[in-house]
């Protein structure tokens, strides 16, 4: 009935634009903080509870997740369980990996644990659709994978500075001749100039850029890197032999951080 509550029959105001009253919502939001608790205590969902959740909008549904994501994250640690708990949720509730910001605060997580528990990197099954397949050397395994950019260091021409249009004078009649003519000194300057593009592989023996069709390949073997540096937008990586480093752009954060975490771990254990 037009103007009523669905649920409950009561009156509507007559300037909300809602289907349900009050204390409709008021019991909605009740359930929810008993499901919250619930999940917290046991990582698990009743029929009942998924069926509840699966029937919210998507934004009460996002927020339902970062409330428990955070609760979770309260002792500054994600455990194994509430990982597993986390991802069933993200499942249950039909959340994209963007949409629960997997890569940036979840999948650290799961190389942390898998370092500090059983002292190994994860190991990815890779597939790269559009471009040749990956090929891999003996015994060696991809422990994470993203798209990057790399970039090179690179003296572009600014122009010139300075210069000067001389002096002419007449040396016979139709003839001139102009000295102290010149065009100045060229300015040139250092930029990051983009050099390749593909998906850039980090592995149990190197750091790999394999390239999108028409760009070059970069292999960088792990006992040849002196050093690396992780910035928000990419990494940084300095090759033995080499003057001038690679920066390889990527543009989330979160894989930045796991190829941080791997080539710490992967370094570490070749010193």
């Amino acid at each position: 009935m037009k103007g009523f509550c669905q649920k409950y029959g009561l009156k509507l105001p007559l300037l909300l634009r809602m289907i349900f009253c009050g204390k409709w919502e008021k019991e909605r939001k009740a359930q929810l903080a008993r499901i919250e608790r619930e999940f917290l205590d046991t990582k698990e969902l009743k029929d009942y509870q998924i069926e509840f959740l699966k029937a919210q909008d998507k934004k009460t549904q996002v927020k339902f997740y970062f409330n428990v994501y955070n609760l979770f994250l309260s002792d500054k640690e994600l455990s194994e369980e509430e990982i597993d708990a986390l991802q069933k949720l993200q499942k249950t509730i039909n959340l994209t990996d963007r949409e629960a910001r997997f890569n940036e605060l979840i999948r650290p997580y799961i190389y942390v644990n898998s370092i500090r528990k059983r002292g190994t990197l994860p190991e990815i099954d890779l597939k790269i659709i559009g471009t040749s397949p990956v090929i891999l050397k003996r015994g060696e395994v991809v422990h994470f994978a993203d798209n990057a950019i790399l970039k090179e260091l690179r003296s572009v021409s600014m122009g010139y500075s300075g210069g000067s249009h001389g002096i002419s004078f007449r040396i016979a009649k139709g003839v001139y001749y102009r000295v102290g003519a010149h065009k100045g000194h060229i300015v040139k300057e250092d930029r990051l100039v983009e050099t390749s593009r593909g998906v850039l592989l980090i592995t149990s023996k190197r750091l790999f850029l394999h390239p999108y069709p028409g760009h070059k390949p970069v292999s960088i073997n792990l006992n040849k890197i002196l050093s690396y540096n992780c910035f928000e937008n990419g990494i940084e990586v300095y090759k033995e032999g080499r003057q001038r480093g690679y920066f390889f752009a990527i543009s989330d954060p979160g894989s930045v951080e796991i190829f941080g975490l791997c080539l710490a771990h992967l370094l570490g254990n070749n010193e």
